[in-house]
């Protein structure tokens, strides 16, 4: 395989897991490949036809080029036509998601193999998601580095790969017994941090099952890289890479390599509401569980209630169509309150440029956290699937931008009340534990766009690339164990 000349630029191929979740932070991380006027590489992404065209409206202005690969037909534990998790009808079903991409029987693999072989220059590096592992077989077939792209925190990284061993969370009387994790003394964590099916000392779980698969695949790539950036996280970057590995590279926020929009396709009419409440000195509280939580009619009812009793100005972006919130209630609040029944562009809520936007209540799923700071917004941490109760632990009481909110009854999974979310909300926006929450965020926001500007991801970044030009040019590929 030839060497690439130091003339050209690193080709680098991108294959993103099919979510929205996974594959909007790699479209930012190809804008932040030509940010500061200067290209580190050409870049190709993989992905399949229903997914294409959004991965191209949004790679304007990258000269990244596409390849798409077929998704698997006729799997019988899947609808027809859905390329995509925020597509699937439930989410019971990511599983079979998952299992449908698979080298077998499914041809996913084998295509994307014949395309990589095929394209020139010879492809230098490929970013891969963690959700993709036989991915890592294809980039050693070819001798190409493989790096998976974690879109979490490396806290959360960390707190699972511990907690995976299954020996901390032993012998615990309850899901809010605390217990220690090595290496961290003023650290503790319950079952209910951890979030299923990691907090199983034995789990059988076939999510489980696959993160071993998942692990074993990323322990043997080159590396990882991670939307976050080392200042939000030093200690937990430094025990990662000296003692577990394989090394991570910290290049986000990759939030703030995303273009900005021209003004006048910011104009929806929310952003005009939002630009009537900083006309009037009104703060606004932003409410947002993305695009795949399954929140019940019940809670949804007793969120809707607990805005309204708050008495302060909500923007509420409801993913439920045609449920009804309260009879009565987006009139009663018309006045104060926005029911937002569509897709809604999150980010640019959030930094909107008059700063309406003072508190976020969120799932805290890692790309909204990274926004919200990014943004300066304080959060009100809701998590509810996969790595986000860690998130939500690393919100509140590591990096103290946000507070935490908590079912009424005390269990893991139950209804918060109208009264509770009245509360947290009020305390959020208007209490001395907000106010301290929104201070610390501010500062975290200016180091994360100094990060971005020149600074550590910027640099991180480079490193990675120049660390893979030379393997390639030495044509020798030995992966990290």
């Amino acid at each position: 395989m030839a060497s690439i000349s130091s003339s050209a630029l690193p080709h680098v191929a991108i294959f993103p897991f099919m979510s929205k979740g996974h594959t909007i932070p790699v479209i930012h991380l190809a804008h932040l490949f030509r940010r500061r006027r200067r290209r580190l590489a050409t870049l190709t992404f993989f992905t399949t036809p229903l997914n294409a065209p959004f991965i191209r409206d949004s790679l304007a202005g990258t000269d990244a080029s596409v390849v798409e690969l077929p998704f698997p037909e006729n799997v019988p534990t899947l609808p027809p036509s859905i390329e995509r998790t925020d597509r699937l009808p439930d989410m019971s079903l990511l599983m079979p998601f998952i299992d449908a991409l698979r080298p077998e029987p499914r041809l996913l693999k084998s295509h994307f193999e014949q395309a990589l072989g095929n394209l020139l220059p010879a492809i230098s590096l490929l970013i891969s998601g963690p959700f993709l592992p036989w991915t890592n077989e294809s980039a050693l077939k070819f001798g190409i580095p493989r790096i998976s792209f974690y879109g979490c925190a490396n806290f959360a990284i960390l707190i699972k790969t511990i907690c995976a061993r299954g020996i901390l969370q032993t012998g615990l009387d309850n899901d809010r017994q605390p217990f220690m994790v090595p290496g961290f003394p003023h650290l503790r964590l319950t079952k209910a941090d951890v979030g299923k099916p990691f907090d199983d000392p034995n789990p059988q779980h076939p999510m489980y099952v696959f993160d071993v698969e998942v692990t074993k695949a990323t322990n043997e790539s080159y590396g990882m890289v991670a939307n976050s950036f080392y200042e939000l996280e030093p200690a937990y970057v430094d025990h990662w890479n000296d003692n577990i590995g394989p090394k991570v590279w910290c290049v986000g926020p990759l939030c703030l390599a995303r273009p900005k929009a021209e003004p006048a396709e910011r104009r929806s009419e929310w952003m005009e509401w939002l630009d009537s409440r900083s006309a009037m000195n009104r703060p606004v509280v932003f409410v947002a569980f993305g695009s795949q939580a399954e929140i019940s009619v019940p809670q949804l009812k007793e969120i809707a209630a607990g805005l309204e009793r708050s008495g302060l100005d909500f923007l509420w972006v409801v993913r439920a169509k045609g449920v009804d919130l309260g009879e009565g209630l987006e009139e009663r609040v018309a006045e104060r309150g926005r029911v937002v029944r569509e897709w809604a562009d999150q980010l640019e809520i959030l930094r909107h440029e008059i700063e309406s936007v003072r508190g976020f209540v969120s799932h805290c799923g890692w790309n909204s956290v990274i926004e919200g700071i990014s943004a300066g917004v304080p959060l009100l941490a809701w998590p509810m699937i996969a790595e986000q109760p860690t998130n939500a632990k690393f919100v509140a009481d590591e990096l103290r931008i946000g507070l935490r909110i908590r079912a009424s009854d005390g269990t893991r999974d139950g209804l918060v009340r109208r009264e509770d979310v009245e509360r947290m909300v009020r305390e959020l926006m208007l209490g001395e534990k907000g106010k301290e929450a929104a201070e610390n965020v501010k500062s975290l926001a200016q180091a994360a766009r100094m990060a971005m500007e020149g600074g550590s991801s910027w640099q991180e970044l480079k490193q990675m690339i120049d660390e893979v030009c030379a393997i390639r040019k030495a044509e020798v590929y030995l992966p990290q164990s």
